[in-house]
């Protein structure tokens, strides 16, 4: 049994379990309180960032339904799972949050609302070893497998795992779905290369090559698509952010090397919100840094530490519809949630 996985209830509750109503406790992300709330910039600046709360063990405290549900609560309880090392995070826009955990080498599901958990895992046939990436695509998660070489597709209604594509040689890192031509780009990091792929695994194109001029990577990670088709790349040991249309023409860049806000250190997570600022997590100022769609700064929040708001090493980075932030604060072991406000 994996040594993330728990469950134990003493026997002495047994009667009561059986004896107590089925009930469904749900959980929503909480509105900020103002008089507490944790915000960026500080006072009496007009805050733009709010600490929601973290997610750190994913306990399920919502009850099994009927008297046999019951018996099942006693003699196997909650699922409950620490998260380890996580990277990419994801939601399907709805209630439903998705983590890469690397140290455990499975795919965490929590229903934010049910609090209901389960996970993904390899099988004999299709193994789970590195899941990196994460994007969500109508029904099914699309999984960037890095020791493996892959990009393994879960269908989340039947549950199956297959290996959609087999890249052979190479490490695909970050993944994101583009609505406006329906394409995964991956970004194979040591080929220094996005590359470009139907649904149904088929590689359409591929740009970049290893370098410091426009349109160059050196180690690529990180992607994200915006609602308007393009794409925005962590050029990550080059120290800068690059966009390109959706066939991966250039469009742009911004970022340099350095130890202030503003520049980049070591660049990893990105994500524009419908406004198309752009939020780069970097794993070694432990911080978000917001842009323009210029790249010039125009906040950061977080510094290093345990404490809410603060980081150890972020990583993945995801923004949802309702203006929720999802930082995955690796070596916290914890999923950090922000909330833009006075949008």
């Amino acid at each position: 049994m994996r040594n993330f996985y728990i469950h134990k209830l003493p026997f002495f509750a047994l009667l009561g379990v059986l004896l107590l109503p089925s009930c469904a406790q749900k959980t929503q992300l909480p509105e900020e309180e103002s008089a507490t709330r944790i915000v960026w910039p500080a006072a009496p600046q007009e805050a733009k960032i709010a600490w929601v709360k973290e997610y750190k063990i994913l306990k399920e405290t919502s009850s099994r339904q009927g008297f046999w549900g019951r018996i099942g609560d006693f003699f196997l309880g909650p699922n409950t799972a620490h998260i380890t090392r996580s990277y990419g995070v994801c939601t399907d826009d709805k209630n439903q949050l998705f983590i890469a955990d690397t140290g455990s080498s499975v795919i965490h599901i929590f229903d934010m609302q049910t609090t209901r958990y389960r996970f993904i895992e390899g099988n004999d046939k299709v193994q789970l070893s590195t899941p990196i990436g994460l994007v969500y695509v109508e029904g099914s998660l699309y999984i960037t497998d890095s020791s493996q070489q892959s990009i393994l597709e879960y269908d989340l209604q039947e549950g199956s795992l297959k290996r959609l594509i087999s890249m052979n040689s190479g490490r695909p890192t970050g993944i994101a779905f583009s609505q406006y031509n329906r394409l995964l780009y991956v970004s194979d990091t040591v080929a220094h290369q996005v590359v470009a792929y139907s649904l149904d695994g088929i590689e359409q194109f591929r740009f970049g090559e290893r370098g410091i001029a426009d349109g160059q990577f050196n180690y690529p990670t990180d992607l994200w698509v915006d609602i308007t088709g393009k794409v925005y790349v962590t050029d990550a040991l080059n120290a800068r952010i690059q966009m390109f249309s959706v066939t991966g023409e250039f469009l742009g860049q911004f970022g340099q090397p350095g130890d202030t806000a503003g520049y980049f250190s070591k660049p990893k997570g990105i994500a524009v919100n419908q406004h198309g600022y752009i939020y780069v997590c970097d794993a070694l100022f432990d911080s978000v840094q917001i842009f323009d769609a210029a790249g010039q700064l125009l906040l950061t929040f977080g510094d290093n530490g345990t404490r809410p708001g603060q980081f150890w090493m972020p990583s993945g980075l995801f923004i949802d519809s309702q203006s929720y932030i999802y930082v995955t604060d690796t070596y916290n072991q914890r999923i950090q949630v922000f909330k833009e406000v006075n949008r």
